[in-house]
């Protein structure tokens, strides 16, 4: 935790469909009070899995169309038909070809957009519009953009604001008593709530951020309440008592499209056992969730640390070995060559994401003369020659490939964390 700059982490087991283990570590903000199984974190885009769930029961009552035009339902939200209907399925499912990948949130005490300022960006609101880029169902393209259509869509549809909606449709009937969409959290019932971290590990100002993006990232949770949510997806998908949606909707969840995704959630790889998963970042927070609903095992991990994503792996795949899960949550055996001089001058320098121009990051030779890539201010990573063209990190999945191994110093190189690839140009 201290390594990942982590103040705060917890955890819920899932073993057999019930929560066999749940536990606090560090507190809820550097020097703080400690962290318990009763500390509420922002849930970050896991907010989608349980908003895909909440219209699924629309769609069960018949309030919901899933493959109509969203554009016959709705009102406040309008798009260029000329490139085909948008619908619900697709947006839950990242293929309506919205765009804004994720939301910034807002200063607690400043001026928030409505829900309409923010399908159409206006001021206050801190995104862009809404809009319809690529052809509705042509390809996979992670969308927070979409949620905020369809928060928008459930409202019109039933007439109600999201946040008592979703409590009645999935949190309640879930038992997640400490979980909400409310924005901001109250404390008034005595859950307390972390403190979100700085990129650097600083404290960060304000605490959190708000956001009224609620259907992609406005959740606050706990992980034995989103243990009650990733049980009542299992038992849905075996069809037993206590499932949160019928037999025909779970098997619409599971129906697997492109990049390997169902509706709000991941389905990880073709091949092995089943499973449902998602993970959550928000400015300060980072979490996941994951569930076998074969074997009914998972777990959910929530940090309020910004780079906690790394130390969520490592969390879960600790679990996965004690448990011994179904699926191989193993990282990949790779043998390592000695680090030469050609491979460092290959490598070392300063990179941005050439479709991403914001982000940058460096491979630099630590004082121990280890490769080590990070972004500006973040954790670094440790990196290993697998060929003269190839990087690999021991601890993720990550992987960095010169586009031009027959270059003596690359001018791009290709960055892969497992689920999709980035072009970064060398900058100097």
């Amino acid at each position: 935790m201290a390594h990942y700059r982590v103040p705060g982490l917890s955890v819920a087991v899932i073993e057999d469909c019930r929560i066999v283990d749940a536990r606090g570590f560090g507190s809820t903000m550097w020097d703080g009070p400690p962290v318990t199984p009763e500390t509420r974190f922002q849930a970050g885009s896991i907010s989608k899995s349980v908003t895909a769930i909440g219209a699924l029961r629309l769609v069960e009552r018949g309030t919901l169309s899933l493959d109509g035009d969203v554009q016959l339902q709705m009102k406040g939200w309008s798009y260029d038909k000329a490139r085909g209907p948008v619908t619900l399925r697709q947006l839950l499912s990242h293929t309506a070809g919205t765009n804004l990948e994720g939301m910034k949130g807002y200063l607690p005490g400043e001026p928030r957009p409505t829900l309409a300022q923010i399908l159409r960006g206006e001021a206050p609101a801190n995104t862009p519009a809404i809009v319809v880029e690529s052809n509705p169902g042509s390809r996979w393209n992670y969308s927070g953009g979409g949620y905020i259509v369809t928060q928008a869509l459930m409202g019109e549809v039933t007439g109600k604001e999201f946040a008592p909606l979703m409590h009645e449709f999935v949190l309640e009937p879930l038992a997640m008593a400490s979980s909400s969409f409310e924005q901001p959290p109250s404390d008034a019932n005595g859950t307390p709530s972390a403190q979100g971290t700085s990129d650097d590990g600083s404290p960060l100002p304000g605490k959190w951020r708000v956001y009224p993006e609620m259907a992609p990232a406005g959740l606050w949770s706990t992980p034995s309440d989103l243990g009650r949510f990733a049980i009542g997806l299992a038992r849905s998908v075996r069809g037993e008592s206590g499932a949160i949606i019928g037999k025909d909707a779970a098997a619409q969840l599971m129906t697997r499209g492109p990049g390997n995704w169902g509706l709000g959630v991941d389905l990880g790889p073709t091949d092995g056992a089943r499973q449902i998963s998602h993970t959550g970042k928000n400015v300060g927070f980072t979490s996941m969730f994951i569930i076998y609903p074969d074997s009914c095992q998972g777990a959910v991990v929530m940090t309020n640390g910004y780079d906690g994503g790394w130390l969520i792996n490592e969390v879960v795949r600790a679990i996965s070995d004690v448990y011994r899960w179904p699926a191989a949550n193993k990282l990949p055996a790779r043998a390592a060559l000695p680090l030469s001089g050609p491979i460092i001058e290959r490598f070392v320098g300063t990179y941005r994401l050439r479709d991403f121009p914001a982000e940058r990051f460096s491979i630099t030779r630590n004082s121990d003369g280890e490769l080590v890539w990070a972004r500006e201010g973040h954790v670094g990573r440790s990196l290993l020659p697998e060929t003269d063209g190839k990087l690999f990190s021991p601890d993720s999945v990550m992987t960095i490939e010169a586009l031009s191994p027959s270059e003596p110093r690359a001018s791009a190189v290709k960055l892969s964390f497992g689920g999709g690839s980035n072009i970064a140009e060398r900058t100097d």
